[in-house]
């Protein structure tokens, strides 16, 4: 019965010295910080400034600028949202995910919505998401 206690008092020690700063964290940086952070895992923090959907379904969220002066962009295609993908254009974002690097610029694959964090009182001041897709921006698979 000793031994019992001492495996519970030990369990209780271990998890007590376990605090938020040792779980590991994803960094978050602004849109102009992506580009030095290829290859790596990042919160990227920003205003979406466009958001296009191509013809054939990707949708594209810029940052930085409207296309093609972005400076960073994610990209959501169709297969992973056949619903579409509701509108963030004007809102603040955190977009989790590997950044690479697409025609000189930095740019992170989307594939699930919990990936995007509408910031509380960002931008526009709202914190929840449209729920349609944004069809009004229909543009060729290109352009973004």
């Amino acid at each position: 019965m000793k031994y019992f206690h001492w495996l519970i008092l030990s369990a209780l020690l271990v998890s007590t010295s376990l605090r938020a700063e040792d779980v590991p964290t994803v960094p978050v940086v602004t849109p102009q910080e992506a580009a030095a952070q290829e290859g790596k895992e990042v919160k990227v923090k920003g205003v979406v400034d466009g958001q296009k959907t191509t013809a054939k379904g990707s949708t594209y969220l810029n940052f930085g600028g409207r296309y093609p002066n972005q400076i960073f962009s994610c990209v959501l295609r169709s297969k992973d949202f056949p619903d579409g993908v509701p509108s963030f254009e004007g809102k603040e974002v955190e977009v989790t995910g590997m950044i690479k690097m697409y025609e000189g610029k930095p740019s992170m694959d989307i594939k699930s919505l919990d990936k995007i964090h509408v910031v509380e009182g960002g931008a526009e001041g709202k914190t929840e998401t449209a729920p349609a897709a944004n069809a009004d921006s229909k543009s060729s698979d290109t352009e973004h």
